[in-house]
């Protein structure tokens, strides 16, 4: 059989098998958004670092990875995608990123520049019916372990992670952060700790351009001494806000900080 270049990627693409039983399961008129992407300079990670992000179980749907080009420092571009169990794509990516890596610790890095937490799929009829988690998207944070463990295992010790929270879907993490509220007792800084990171930067200030949304920098310890230096301060920083009185005026978010506080403090090793 003869293909047009279009065709030939596509074919390519489905040959190759880190991503096949996913795009396999995907319904033709949702595949084709995938297909669109692998006939221009986007393709199936293969033996790219990236391939761990591929066919990861969130819920009942399953992550599709693709690799794009490189930005002008030689960072790699990737995007997931989400499919159900009814073989459907979730509107719009799940996440677009970017993988970065080099000869020491700090040059690792992994940014998820875009991320949909809330993402949901649509019916035949056109209405929108969120999936995963009983209608609550892909809030939770047992359902966000495999993405973020999966992340976390791209960037070595003294490597960091960014993610966005300036997008809708982080409305949770961006109040508890406007609140003044530790970092690691927001949802997204929680799931960053849950991966292995102690210590963060907050990027609150938008300003677009090359700073992009505001984000989450959490850094993985380069060594044990570093951990057990990181780790007492998040101790002391999230004891000292468990101490303090509550502010009702801080509503369903300062309960929601407090809660992730001592979710922390319980998963932190004894000194």
């Amino acid at each position: 059989m003869l293909y047009g270049k279009k065709g030939l990627m596509v074919a390519l693409a489905y040959n190759r098998p880190m991503a096949d039983s996913v795009l396999a399961d995907i319904r033709p008129q949702d595949r084709a958004r995938v297909e669109n992407l692998l006939s221009t300079r986007w393709s199936l990670p293969a033996e790219h670092p990236v391939s761990a992000l591929d066919a990861l179980a969130l819920g009942d749907c399953r992550t599709l990875a693709i690799l794009g080009p490189k930005n002008r420092v030689g960072s790699r571009y990737f995007q997931l995608f989400l499919a159900d169990s009814d073989g459907r794509l979730a509107d719009g990516a799940l996440a677009l990123g970017l993988h970065n890596s080099g000869p020491y610790p700090a040059f690792n890095w992994i940014e998820m520049t875009q991320y949909n937490e809330q993402p949901t799929f649509t019916a035949a009829s056109g209405s929108p019916l969120p999936r995963t988690g009983e209608g609550q998207g892909v809030r939770d944070a047992d359902l966000h372990g495999p993405l973020f463990a999966a992340l976390s295992g791209l960037v070595p010790a003294g490597g960091h992670l960014m993610v966005e929270y300036d997008s809708a879907s982080h409305r949770a993490t961006e109040r508890t952060l406007a609140l003044r509220y530790p970092v690691a007792a927001s949802p997204l800084g929680y799931r960053l700790f849950a991966a292995g990171v102690r210590s963060y930067r907050d990027w609150y200030i938008s300003e677009g351009g090359r700073e992009g949304p505001r984000k989450l920098q959490g850094f993985k310890p380069l060594n044990a001494a570093i951990a057990t230096e990181k780790t007492a301060a998040l101790r002391r920083e999230l004891e000292a806000m468990l101490a303090a009185p509550g502010n009702d005026g801080h509503g369903e978010w300062g309960h929601l900080a407090r809660a992730l506080g001592r979710r922390v403090l319980d998963n932190l090793p004894e000194s």
